[in-house]
């Protein structure tokens, strides 16, 4: 799941743990770290501190200053206000001034007190459907991390990997990818880390190792490569599914809400798996032959690695076998929902309710072992990342009042201009721009700010919205070049394996296949009518 914690400080990351009476089951011992790790320096983030308290009061100062002014002639005045609050909130989330959360709950606590909107229209958003269809998977997601089954797919995976380095990294990157489309990336990666770290002290001590025409240890460069593979997975896997990552789920609320488009689960799949697929193939080619030198030779014992990781787990127990019958069971119903429809005529069945009763029924069923509790307790929902639903029903709120004021209206004549670019370079530019935002702030953040301007942006251009909040959703979740821009990034970093400038050296390549893929598929599908303009 791309985003339960979209950046550095997004709030409530959901990870591994348990809590209640029952023990947990067995967990793969962590292997240490190599014995001399190559950098062990945290990312950088200088000034944060300042960088904060500036944001605080450029942000306020912008904001009380706007609405001191008042709006230009000929701009309704509950359109300039809620400008102004755009302003202000894409400030503090850029610069994280306060919790990135807070922020989002600007809007209902703002838009009443100025008049833009009724407290009910303020804070309707934050109850949006899609609040539950994320809500559902984090309770399910929170189930399979709580009793290892995550674990255990990911091992299955990595052990048909084979002993080749190469393909190894393809194994982690696949394993990372299949997980974070269910689970957050964050959780993912840290599952995913103390495994890769075992292989690579293999793959270091292997006496063998050939060197490249640089006199690098190929050790090395497998070291960056299946690294940044964990973590490019996990980014790359949330961007399949409509729960993998929160600017999906904000980008059908948005869909819906403004414009009556439903985009259901089996819908954003068809369009975005194939692009996830293909940039998970291209991820893998930079690392593995553009930007480093992994070598193909086998290293024996990796295979016996995995399998002792998978032999300490255990026989499957009822617990990891009863979340695994929920999870395959809500997928299905997702995927094919519209034949339930069908075949249920006298029931409505819709995603988010496919969601919310696969999580009630693990509070239902017993875990087993005669410890007396559920698959989920109500303890257990403690560690689920509460402040991602905010962040989404904020961003949804916004996007509500930028149409609902007139905003949106003022901000398409204002870009009337653009109307002589043509729509592909216009879906590159605002996929860049998503790309580019994403990599200093949350990719939810980037995605509330950017999707009703791109919507506004392609109503003026006679565009389907789909055309410029497409890119936008996606590319957001494409922030390869920083070690503080995703989790992931940061986990993986922190391993001592690699350094910025090898991150930037896979990033920048790895970010420009993601700009042309995304902008291709997303112009192909519009000259083949396959974006729907919604009502």
């Amino acid at each position: 799941m791309q985003s339960p914690d979209p950046g550095p400080s997004d709030p409530g990351t959901s990870g591994p743990g348990s809590s209640g009476p029952a023990t947990p089951p067995p967990t793969a011992p962590q292997t240490a770290p190599p014995a001399s790790p190559r950098r062990t320096d945290p990312p950088r983030r200088t000034s944060s501190l300042s960088r904060r308290r500036i944001g605080l009061v450029l942000g306020a100062a912008l904001f009380a200053g706007m609405l001191w002014i008042g709006p230009p002639a000929g701009m309704e005045r509950t359109a300039w206000q809620v400008a102004a609050l755009t302003g202000l909130m894409a400030l503090w989330w850029v610069t994280e001034a306060l919790p990135i959360a807070a922020t989002a709950l600007l809007p209902v606590a703002l838009l009443p007190v100025m008049g833009a909107a009724s407290l009910h229209e303020a804070a309707a958003p934050y109850a949006n459907p899609l609040i539950f269809l994320f809500l559902g998977g984090f309770l399910i997601a929170e189930a399979i991390q709580r009793w290892n089954l995550h674990q255990r797919i990911a091992l299955v995976i990595l052990g048909l990997a084979g002993q080749r380095p190469d393909r190894l990294v393809g194994g982690f990157m696949l394993a990372a990818a299949g997980l974070s489309m269910w689970v957050s990336n964050t959780a993912t990666a840290a599952l995913m880390l103390p495994i890769g770290l075992s292989v690579l002290r293999m793959v270091e001590s292997d006496r063998d190792a050939p060197s490249d025409h640089s006199g690098t240890n190929s050790g090395h460069h497998t070291g960056a490569a299946l690294m940044l593979g964990i973590a490019f997975g996990a980014n790359i896997g949330g961007m399949a599914t409509l729960i993998g990552s929160p600017p999906n789920a904000l980008l059908a609320a948005f869909m819906a809400d403004r414009w009556g488009l439903e985009v259901g689960f089996l819908d954003w799949m068809a369009v975005a798996l194939p692009v996830a697929l293909v940039l998970l193939v291209a991820a893998w080619w930079v690392l593995c032959r553009a930007a480093f030198r992994v070598p193909r030779q086998g290293v024996a014992g990796i295979g016996a690695l995995i399998a002792s990781r998978r032999a300490a787990l255990g026989p499957m127990r009822q617990a990891e076998a009863g979340v695994a019958v929920v999870f395959v069971a809500v997928a299905l119903a997702w995927v094919f929902r519209p034949a339930l429809d069908a075949a249920l005529p006298g029931i409505a069945l819709s995603d988010p309710a496919i969601a919310m009763i696969g999580a009630l029924v693990l509070f239902l069923l017993p875990a087993g072992g005669g410890s007396g509790r559920a698959l989920l307790t109500w303890e257990d929902t403690a560690r689920l990342p509460w402040g991602v639903l905010v962040l989404v029903g904020g961003g949804l709120s916004l996007g509500e009042a930028i149409g609902t004021s007139g905003l949106a209206a003022d901000l398409s004549g204002a870009m009337a201009g653009l109307a002589a670019w043509p729509g592909w370079l216009l879906v590159v530019a605002v996929a860049a721009g998503a790309m580019t935002l994403s990599h200093v702030t949350s990719n939810t953040a980037t995605a509330a700010t950017l999707i009703p301007l791109a919507s506004a942006l392609a109503v003026t251009l006679d565009m389907a919205p789909l055309m410029l909040t497409l890119p936008v959703a996606l590319a957001a979740s494409c922030a390869f070049m920083l070690p503080v821009a995703t989790p992931p990034n940061a986990i993986v970093f922190a391993s001592g394996h690699l350094s910025v400038p090898e991150m930037a050296r896979a990033g920048w390549r790895l970010s420009a296949v993601a700009l042309v893929l995304i902008a291709a598929a997303v112009v192909g599908m519009g000259a083949w009518g396959l974006l729907p303009a919604g009502g």
